[in-house]
C-alpha cells in the first residue's frame, strides 16, 4: 500500500505529476468532487486551511518576526543546540541537491533557513525566509506547517500547496519532539523546486528529526547524570537520592519512568501517599532534589559540596582529565572521580585548556559568546562557581589552570600526527562539545573533524575507513565510503555498508 504521507513515487516523472495535480486542484476549486490523485491528508489540510480563513489565491507574503524577535526565539529555542547536527546531516549536501533546509518552531515560524544559495534566493520570492510564519493556519498547506498541525512527517508537492503561488515547490518535513516530556518542539524541512521531488526527501527529513531527538535525549541524559551526582554531593554519601527533572521525571534508584508535576517552589510536595521536601538543586537549573520529610537535613554549603572535588584533585597530584568529545557523562575527572560542572563551565574549561597561559574575563567572553552583548560580570560569576568545584586548580589574573590538564582532543591529535590513524578514529568519540555554540569551540570542532577526514581520504587503511563510516559521526560520509570501495574487493563484507552510504548520498542529491 502506498504511503499516504509521501507525495510522489520514485518511478513518477515530477513534471507530469505536477500538471496532473494542478488540473485536479482546479477541478476541486470549481466545486467538483476531488479526483483520486489528491491524497486525503492533503484534502484534510486544505479544509483546515479554508476554515482558518487562508485565501488560496492571494499573493501576499507570510507575516514575519522582527529581527530582534527572531534572534530572541533562536537564542532560547531547544533546537538551537541541534543545529550543528542538522547542518552535518542535511545542509552540507543541500547546495548540490538544490534544496534549502528549514527548521521551524512549534508555531510554524521559520527560525533557520540554510542550504543552496540559488534556492534561497528563489525562496525569498514566496517569503520562505527566517522569521516568516509558515503555520498551516496562516499560510495554508505546506510541509513544515502541516507536519506540525498533523504531528506527522509529510511531503507536499507542487499544487498540493494551498497557496497558488507555491505550486512550483516541493517540501518534506518531519516534526521533532522533546525527549523530556514528548511535547512538540518544531519541525525540520527540506524544500526545493518541484522537479527535485523524490520520496527520499521525506525519509531524509524524518531520519534527521529522529537523530535530533536522539541527540537531545543524549544531552538530557548527560544533564540528568550531572544532576544526580550533584544531588549525591548535596545530600551526602550513602543516602538515597531522588531528583525531579525540569519535565517532571523522577531520577534516582528504582524510579523507572515515573513523572510528577515539577515543583515550582521549595517546600512540601506529595508524591502518591508520600510527603517529601523539594529543594532546588545547586548548580543544576530546573532540577529539584527531594528529601523525605521525616529525615530531611539542612542542605550543605557550596563549599561542602565542592570539598570532595577539591580533595580528589589534590589526591591526583593536581591532574585534571577533561573529556570534550561527544557527550560524555564524566566530562571532568580527577583521580577517577567525576566532578559536576554545567555545560557552560565545561566550555570554559575547554577554552582554558586551549590557552594554558591564561585568559582575561573579556577574552573569555569573546571566545564564548562572540559578538553577543554579554557583560564580563556574567563570566566572572560562572568562574566563581567553577572555582568552588576546582578549588586551587583554577587560578585567576589571568584565569588559567594551575594544575596539568589532559584532554581527549589532545590525545586524538597526538595519535593522528603520529600516523596511527586507526587508533585516532577509535579514540574520536564524536565532535568536540557538539551542543556548544562558542565560536572558538566551533572552530576547534571543525578543525579536528576535517583533519581526521582529510587523513582518512588520503589513507589506504580500509579498517580505519570502515570504522569511521560505522560510527554515528561518520555514518553519512559518502566521500570516505567511496574511498573505501576503491580499497576493498567486491566480495568484502564491508562493501555493502560502504555502498549503502554512497547510494544514500546520491538519493539526497537528486
Amino acid at each position: 500500500m502506498r504511503n499516504p504521507w509521501v507525495a510522489i513515487e520514485a518511478s513518477v516523472e515530477p513534471v507530469s505529476q505536477a500538471r496532473l495535480i494542478a488540473r485536479a486542484r482546479e477541478h476541486v476549486l470549481e466545486g467538483n468532487p476531488p479526483p483520486r490523485v489528491l491524497r486525503p491528508v492533503v484534502l484534510e489540510s486544505w479544509q483546515r486551511s479554508a476554515r482558518a480563513g487562508v485565501y488560496a489565491e492571494h499573493d501576499e507574503l507570510p507575516p514575519q518576526l522582527t529581527y530582534e524577535e527572531l534572534e530572541e526565539r533562536r537564542a532560547r529555542h531547544p533546537l538551537a543546540v541541534a543545529m550543528p547536527l542538522i547542518r552535518s546531516l542535511l545542509v552540507d549536501v543541500a547546495e548540490e541537491a538544490r534544496h534549502v533546509v528549514a527548521v521551524c518552531d512549534v508555531t510554524g515560524h521559520l527560525l533557520w533557513v540554510e542550504g543552496s544559495r540559488a534556492t534561497q534566493r528563489a525562496a525569498e520570492g514566496i517569503g520562505f525566509v527566517p522569521g516568516s510564519d509558515w503555520s498551516e493556519g496562516t499560510t495554508g498547506t505546506n510541509a513544515p506547517g502541516t507536519a506540525i498541525e498533523a504531528d506527522h512527517p509529510i511531503q507536499v508537492f507542487a499544487a498540493e500547496h494551498y497557496h497558488a503561488t507555491h505550486a512550483s515547490w516541493m517540501c518534506a518535513a518531519a516534526p521533532i519532539h522533546d525527549p523530556e516530556d514528548g511535547n512538540l518542539l518544531g519541525a525540520v524541512d527540506l524544500t526545493g523546486s518541484f522537479d527535485t521531488a523524490h520520496p527520499s526527501t521525506l525519509a531524509l527529513a524524518n531520519a534527521t528529526a529522529r537523530a535530533v531527538e536522539a541527540h537531545l535525549a543524549a544531552l538530557a541524559a548527560w544533564k540528568d547524570a550531572a544532576a544526580l551526582e550533584a544531588a549525591r554531593g548535596q545530600i551526602g554519601a550513602g543516602s538515597s537520592v531522588t531528583v525531579v527533572s525540569p519535565g517532571g521525571r523522577l531520577l534516582g534508584d528504582d524510579m523507572g519512568r515515573r513523572r510528577v508535576p515539577p515543583p515550582t517552589e521549595a517546600g512540601r510536595l506529595r508524591i502518591g501517599r508520600t510527603v517529601v521536601e523539594a529543594e532546588q538543586l545547586a548548580g543544576a537549573p530546573g532540577y529539584w532534589v527531594l528529601h523525605p520529610n521525616s529525615r530531611r537535613r539542612a542542605a550543605p554549603s557550596l563549599s561542602e559540596v565542592a570539598a570532595g572535588g577539591r580533595a580528589a584533585i589534590a589526591s591526583a597530584g593536581g591532574t585534571l582529565d577533561l573529556r570534550l568529545l561527544g557527550t560524555p557523562a564524566d566530562a571532568l575527572v580527577a583521580a577517577g572521580r567525576r566532578l559536576t560542572v554545567t555545560p557552560r563551565q565545561l566550555e570554559i574549561c575547554a577554552l582554558l585548556a586551549l590557552h594554558p597561559d591564561g585568559l582575561g574575563s573579556g577574552e573569555l567572553r569573546e571566545l564564548l559568546y562572540g559578538d553577543q552583548d554579554v557583560a564580563d560580570v556574567t563570566i566572572r560569576s560562572e568562574l566563581s562557581r567553577l572555582r568552588r568545584t576546582l578549588g586551587p586548580a583554577l587560578a585567576a589574573r589571568p584565569y588559567r589552570f594551575s594544575a596539568p590538564v589532559a584532554t581527549d582532543v589532545e590525545h586524538v591529535e597526538r595519535l593522528l600526527h603520529s600516523g596511527d590513524l586507526r587508533a585516532a578514529v577509535q579514540a574520536y568519540a564524536g565532535p568536540v562539545l557538539p551542543a556548544s555554540q562558542s565560536p572558538r569551540i566551533v572552530d576547534l570542532r571543525d578543525q579536528l573533524h576535517y583533519e581526521l577526514r582529510a587523513a582518512l581520504l588520503a589513507s589506504d587503511d580500509a579498517d580505519a575507513l570502515f570504522q569511521w563510516i560505522r560510527a554515528p559521526h561518520g555514518a553519512r560520509d559518502a566521500a570516505v565510503a567511496r574511498r573505501l570501495t576503491t580499497l576493498i574487493s567486491a566480495r568484502d563484507p564491508r562493501r555493502a555498508t560502504a555502498v549503502a552510504v554512497v547510494e544514500a548520498d546520491l538519493f539526497a542529491r537528486r
